[in-house]
């Protein structure tokens, strides 16, 4: 339970990412993440400020539903961009928080006091990759301009900050590295009985940057040896193109699709899972990559971005582009040359580094920071 000193100062912390999860029963990775640094932060004790939740949706959902000890401020207006853009113009924020400090958690939104906002930036893909799936062109033009102006940016990993400081001319001591962390109530190393399935995983499926299709045709190449190993894709809104792909009659029976799932039931997916694939062109942080290690299972992924700062030493590296590469690994797991269990113990040592008390801590830093604390 969280306790405040009666004359702190005040922190606001926009949940709009979060709260489509108590409308939708569905969350993006971005309301994930700021779903647990809230919940880690109400478990800390004595907190050098008071923290407030502040919502604005007009289905009367506010940060009372992620059951806290916190302060929760609503808006009942539409969060549109172009609502958004006229609150910004507007003291209503200041008004019914009185916030010392404002945390953008998901990238951008117009505010009226920049110099009183802090800003989450997850990556800066919008420059290094822009990707066809997002509006890059519009993150480019509009994201630089709170960057510039805020007091301080968090940001997940060094990678992360490195680019941010690239693309769009930030300081280093303006940003903040507070990495993500995992939850090991949920992501650990179960002793349980395996179903008798045996498959590979790949999560976080999409198009563009995520390159799982690259994963399913490195799989096609061993389907024709009749592999004791399934691969399984926790993909979400599979297009329809990838759908027919993956439905082929030499493929049909062997690839299994499953849509967004419980943190639950996804945590004994990759305890299940031989390896878990990976090989994406750019992230800032992989959350995947973290949350399988910590299940003890091996990640086969990527040299790029984030990916080696966060699978270290433990993971196993192949170039994105190279479907016979990927496919050699899946070959060798399927003939025994790879063993699960000789990356175990390495994957749970790394996994090991991180977690969500830490990244709490590193925010609390940053909040304390821009407070002149």
């Amino acid at each position: 339970m969280a306790a405040y000193h009666l004359y702190s100062m005040k922190v606001a912390i926009d949940i709009a990412s979060v709260l489509p999860l108590y409308r939708k029963g569905w969350i993006s990775g971005i309301g994930r993440t700021t779903k647990e640094l809230v919940e880690s932060l109400n478990q800390k004790e004595n907190l050098p400020f008071e923290l407030v939740l502040l919502s604005q949706n007009t289905h009367r959902i506010s940060g009372k539903s992620m059951g806290t000890h916190f302060k929760c401020k609503h808006l009942p207006f539409p969060h549109k961009s172009w609502m958004n853009r006229l609150i910004g113009m507007t003291h209503l924020r200041e008004i019914i928080t009185g916030y010392d400090l404002l945390h953008i958690p998901h990238n951008f939104e117009w505010v009226r006091k920049p110099d009183r906002t802090i800003v989450t930036i997850h990556d800066a893909m919008f420059f290094a990759y822009p990707d066809e799936v997002f509006d890059y062109q519009y993150a480019q033009k509009v994201y630089p301009t709170l960057a510039k102006r805020c007091k301080g940016i968090i940001t997940c990993s060094e990678s992360s900050k490195q680019d941010i400081m690239r693309y769009m001319d930030i300081a280093d001591d303006h940003i903040s590295v507070c990495p993500w962390g995992y939850r090991s109530d949920v992501f650990f190393k179960r002793d349980e009985e395996n179903t008798g399935h045996t498959y590979f995983l790949s999560v976080s499926c999409s198009l563009g940057r995520k390159n799982t299709m690259a994963v399913i045709r490195a799989y096609e190449k061993i389907v024709h040896q009749n592999p004791r190993h399934e691969l399984v894709l926790v993909w979400p809104n599979i297009p329809q193109e990838a759908w027919n792909y993956c439905n082929q009659d030499h493929l049909r029976n062997h690839i299994y699709i499953t849509s967004a799932m419980d943190d639950e039931r996804l945590g004994k997916l990759y305890n299940e899972a031989t390896a878990t694939f990976f090989v994406s062109r750019y992230e800032g942080f992989g959350l995947p990559v973290l949350e399988s290690m910590a299940c003890g299972t091996p990640v086969v992924t990527c040299r790029n971005s984030s990916l080696t700062e966060v699978g270290g030493e433990a993971a196993i590296y192949v170039d994105p582009d190279d479907i016979d590469a990927i496919s050699s690994i899946m070959e060798r797991f399927e003939q025994g040359e790879l063993s699960k269990s000789d990356y175990e113990e390495k994957c749970l040592n790394q996994a090991s580094k991180y977690s969500w008390q830490h990244c709490a801590d590193l925010t609390i830093e940053a909040y304390q920071k821009c407070l002149g604390k």
